[in-house]
């Protein structure tokens, strides 16, 4: 008979394979080489490696949403520019093209009449008023130096005659009937000959000058008569009252192209084109810049400004890394 002692050892009950079964434990993996390679081969792919891989992918996204923020830009810049010019620009083209042909037009009519209506009216009148009493005044003046020409030389003439009668005649009586003679008795009539000749010296040089001074008074009658008394008068009663009319038809003339150059062309201008410019820079294009400044601040400036803070906090983790991995803190 058996004893207790000598039964069998019970068999463990196999466990149900199945679902619920357990899995062995996973054999560890062999190291892939030693310690002092796979370690520095490990901190270099984490220092140089991984740092430009993740500003590859970095850049990489960025680029993808630079490049759809520049065709979105210019997507939305065209449909603006092309909005612009369908809506605002060739309105405004069409609109002004016939005022500003009429204003051309208007101005053309209105330089042809001021030129046929004003300017030669007033270049007949001056003409007929300023021409015409110089063109009459310069006859005047010729016939005026013709005759005293003539004047002047009858009159010298007759200073030839005088001077000939008063000079040349007595001096050759002097000589025939009153030098020669006394000659012969030079001897015995020397001093009554020294004292008529003496008288008959004074008697001429006394003749001489009262015959100039007449001669210098009938010069400076005529030249008073027929030089300063017309020269004046022509200055006073022609000359200063046809510069005075010139002078106040320039005037005129001059305020009233000046009102015209105000009323037809600054005026139209600056209601036509400087306000809708205005306006238009005012109400499209500064919204427009606006909108620029702002796509470009988001989709340029703020991206890059994300990659440079990315890029420090990336620095400062792998040198957090470096130094635990080799010091320890």
């Amino acid at each position: 008979m058996p004893t207790p002692d000598s039964r069998p050892p019970r068999r463990p009950s196999p466990e149900p394979a199945g679902l619920f079964a357990k899995q062995p434990p996973p054999e560890p993996e062999p190291p892939a080489g030693p310690a002092w390679l796979v370690v520095p081969a490990r901190v270099i792919a984490l220092v140089v490696v991984v740092p430009f891989r993740l500003l590859y992918d970095l850049l990489r996204v960025v680029g993808r949403g630079i490049a759809a923020c520049w065709r979105f830009l210019i997507q939305v810049l065209g449909a603006v520019a092309v909005a612009l010019y369908r809506w605002v620009l060739r309105p405004l083209g069409i609109a002004l093209w016939w005022p500003l042909r009429m204003l051309g037009l208007g101005i053309a009519a209105a330089a042809r009449w001021l030129f046929r209506y004003v300017l030669v009216p007033i270049g007949r009148f001056l003409d007929i008023v300023l021409l015409g009493p110089l063109r009459a005044l310069g006859r005047g003046l010729a016939w005026l130096c013709a005759w005293l020409g003539h004047g002047l030389a009858w009159l010298f003439r007759g200073i030839g005659r005088i001077l000939a009668v008063v000079i040349v005649l007595p001096l050759v009586l002097l000589w025939r009937y009153v030098l020669f003679p006394p000659l012969l008795g030079l001897a015995w009539l020397g001093r009554w000959i020294g004292r008529g000749l003496a008288a008959a010296w004074r008697g001429f040089a006394a003749a001489v000058v009262w015959s100039w001074r007449q001669i210098g008074r009938g010069l400076g009658w005529l030249l008073r008569v027929f030089i300063v008394i017309p020269a004046r008068a022509l200055w006073r009663y022609v000359l200063a009252p046809i510069g005075a009319g010139i002078a106040g038809t320039w005037r005129l003339s001059a305020r009233i192209l000046l009102w015209l150059w105000r009323t037809l062309v600054v005026a139209p201008v600056r209601v036509l084109v400087v306000i809708p410019m205005r306006w238009f820079g005012r109400n499209v294009l500064m919204p427009v810049g606006r909108g620029i400044g702002a796509a470009w601040r988001v989709t340029v400036r703020e991206p890059l400004r994300a990659v440079r803070q990315t890029l420090r906090e990336a620095g400062r983790d792998v040198r957090r890394t470096l130094r635990r991995t080799f010091l320890g803190r």
